[in-house]
């Protein structure tokens, strides 16, 4: 007897972590494809961004972060990485034609003292649910692809306004 079909989860209160978890079961490079563009937002298409380019680099070091993890169940009484994905700016370094900038502000040096970066890195996964901060946990080191299968060329077919087919 076949199984039936996972029913469709309203976008906006659909986990990140679960949208990579259908991708990652998906049989087929082309359903694949289709579940990310089904599933459609800036913080998904940043969170694939952060860990696929090689221009992106987060301001810690590798390895998992300590951090109390949410213990309330999955819907209640935690952020969700839809809204708080605009803090990752806060986190990261791009470097473009060799000039390193660190985060939005434009700037070739820190805004915000390491120290202080880390403490805000810590109250975003403690307020996540686990899995969504396991998530941000695996972009920082780029090894998204250690749990979820999912491939950069997947991404480059399912958003290519990326521009990650031009990452060197």
């Amino acid at each position: 007897m076949a199984r039936p079909a996972t029913p469709r989860l309203p976008v906006e209160k659909t986990l990140i972590s679960e949208v990579l978890q259908r991708v990652s079961n998906a049989k087929t490079k082309a359903k694949k494809v289709e579940i990310l563009q089904e599933y459609k937002t800036a913080a998904l298409k940043k969170i694939l961004l952060c860990n696929f380019s090689k221009r992106i680099a987060f301001c810690f070091p590798e390895g998992k972060t300590p951090y109390t993890p949410n213990d309330r169940p999955k819907g209640v009484d935690h952020t969700l990485l839809i809204s708080e994905h605009r803090m990752l700016e806060k986190f990261i370094k791009k470097t473009i034609n060799g000039v390193t900038w660190y985060g939005c502000s434009n700037r070739t040096s820190p805004q915000m003292q390491q120290l202080k970066k880390e403490n805000l890195w810590i109250q975003v996964l403690e307020g996540l649910h686990p899995e969504e901060a396991s998530v941000l946990d695996l972009i920082k080191d780029k090894k998204l692809t250690d749990r979820y299968k999912i491939t950069k060329q997947n991404v480059i077919d399912a958003f290519p306004e990326l521009l990650l087919q031009n990452d060197e």
